[in-house]
């Protein structure tokens, strides 16, 4: 039996008689053509067992069901959380200052931005972490955190240089500036607010602009990514009614951030009303035609590559692991269940990838 890691998990080279249900396969299970017969992440049951024995396969690779009791953690994973951790009570300060000045701490902002871009660019795929991290009252704050995290990430993806990555990320840490102006009824719940209370809370991107433009030199990429970021390439967005060549693309890049992560923090601590990340990106998907395709598509393809092996819950009540991303339907993708069965959702028409389980 040898033994190697990845990704700080161990793996084990197995032989078929000592095979459990329950093991997780640590690299596809291959035939001698090189068809894959069991993807990586598979969790083994004793069908997949039986195949194995079935196809004379004599051992494969599975991670170590017993890892040791203070597992390492990637150093750049820890410090991209530390970051995290310490800009959302940078955020929380910030907002709360300027409700009694009416001034932006821009160096307080444009510091945070720099540590969220840097950290995020060296921890590699950090976004689906996030969503892991206990749900919180303030949706504000962590929503703005995590859109410059996102912001910066898709920066990177569309090779901006270092500069103009750091620059997305304070738009994205500004983009909701303007809420700190806000009532506390309508700050943290846009999602269930009345017509005319709706349209108070749109107003936070108009009160982010006066804000934001009474910063001496500020560049106007800033200033148009806070005013934008709600605007729609068909002309359908708030609050000018833009289209696609009036749009800033700062602002574009910020309006895919803020589109996924709103999804994914409404209701975070209520399972059942909430939506996968598969889901996210597909209604980032079906919505390309609104927003900017290039950082859509970019988003949601590098995305995908991040996602398989998840635990995730069906829409029917069903539970199983991810095991192939169907990158054009994410939310349709393909799933083995708990009882070894392996279904491609696309062929299972109103059964979709509900939420992931933590």
């Amino acid at each position: 039996m040898s033994e190697t890691t990845d990704e700080k998990r161990k793996i084990i080279e197995q032989r078929i008689e000592f095979l459990v249900p329950g093991m997780e396969l640590a690299r596809d299970v291959c035939s001698g053509d090189g068809k894959v017969l069991f993807s990586k992440n598979s969790i083994i049951s004793q069908h997949i067992i039986q195949k194995l024995g079935n196809w004379e396969i004599p051992k494969v690779y599975v991670y170590a069901e017993v890892e040791t009791a203070n597992p390492i953690i990637d150093p750049k994973v820890q410090k991209f959380l530390n970051a995290y951790n310490q800009s959302v009570t940078v955020v929380q300060k910030a907002f709360d200052d300027i409700r009694s000045t009416q001034e932006i701490p821009l160096e307080t902002f444009t510091a945070t931005a720099d540590n969220i871009a840097s950290n995020v660019a060296e921890a590699g795929n950090i976004i689906d972490r996030l969503y892991n991290l206990p749900p919180c009252d303030d949706y504000t704050m962590y929503h703005s955190v995590n859109v410059s995290a996102i912001s910066a990430l898709i920066a990177i993806w569309l090779k901006y240089p270092p500069e103009s990555v750091n620059a997305i990320s304070l738009a994205g840490l500004l983009h909701d500036v303007g809420k700190s102006l806000l009532p506390g009824e309508v700050l943290n719940k846009p999602y269930k607010l009345p017509p005319d209370a709706y349209e108070l809370y749109k107003k936070h991107v108009a009160y982010g602009y006066e804000l934001v433009s009474k910063i001496p030199h500020i560049s106007q990429s800033l200033t148009s990514a806070v005013f934008q970021h709600h605007e729609r390439r068909d002309g359908s967005g708030y609050p000018g009614g833009l289209t696609d060549e009036h749009i800033h693309p700062y602002a574009k890049i910020v309006a895919v951030a803020d589109l996924y992560d709103e999804e994914l923090m409404i209701n975070r601590d209520d399972p059942q009303s909430m939506i996968s990340p598969y889901f996210s990106l597909q209604k980032l998907r079906d919505a390309v035609c609104r927003l900017d395709p290039k950082a859509c598509l970019t988003f949601t393809y590098n995305m995908a590559d991040f996602l398989s092996g998840n635990r995730v819950a069906l829409t029917d009540g069903r539970q199983g692991r991810v095991v192939f991303i169907n990158k054009d339907k994410p939310a349709s993708s393909i799933v083995q269940l708990d009882d070894g069965l392996v279904i491609d959702l696309t062929e299972h028409h109103g059964v979709l990838i509900h939420y992931v389980l933590r």
